[in-house]
Order: C-alpha cells, then structure tokens, then sequence
C-alpha cells in the first residue's frame, strides 16, 4: 500500500461548531474543555486537507476505570455502559444543536 503525504492545519478552536462541542461537554461532563493534538494519525488530516474542521471526542472514561488502566485502546479496551449512555447522549446533544443553526 503506498503512503500518501497530507499537509492539514489544526481545525479551528474559535468558530461555532468548536463552541457547541465546548458547551456539550460542559454540560454533560462538568469539566473544562482543552483541546490537544493526538501523535497518531487518522483519516481527519485528509478531510481538513480539503477545508473540512474535524475534531475527535474520545468517550470519558470513569475515574476508577480509567486508573486501573482500562479505557478505549488501553490492553483492557472497555467503557461503561452508563459512560457509553452519557457519550451517545452528548453526541446527540451537539449534532441537534448544529443541526438547529444556520
């Protein structure tokens, strides 16, 4: 398979779609937002090649869990189930109030 070099710039962390996501995760997490680059590669740096602002959210993981080692992509790859419950419920929060903007 041959690698393909893509040059992207960072999607933007002051426009409408980063204050929505920003918000959601206020409300439904009660923590601060602080954005951060990930040293992996995904598929995103292709879409933001094309002007497209693509941000990745990761499932939060439960405190206890998360100190025991076990998250997604941790050798223990597991969520709780409440936690996967409040990650769809944000999800659907943000897209509903995207959806609902001009």
């Amino acid at each position: 398979m041959r690698s393909v070099a893509c040059a992207a710039a960072p999607s933007a962390i002051n426009n409408e779609a980063f204050r929505v996501i920003e918000e959601a995760i206020t409300r439904h997490y009660g923590v601060t937002t602080l954005p951060y680059l990930v040293p992996g590669a995904t598929d995103m740096a292709y879409l933001r090649a094309r002007g497209m602002q693509c941000y990745g959210i990761d499932p939060a993981a439960d405190v206890e869990e998360a100190q025991r080692g076990f998250g997604p992509h941790s050798d223990q790859e597991r969520v709780l189930e409440s936690d996967l419950h409040r990650f769809l419920r944000f999800h659907y929060d943000v897209v509903e109030r995207l959806a609902r903007r001009k």
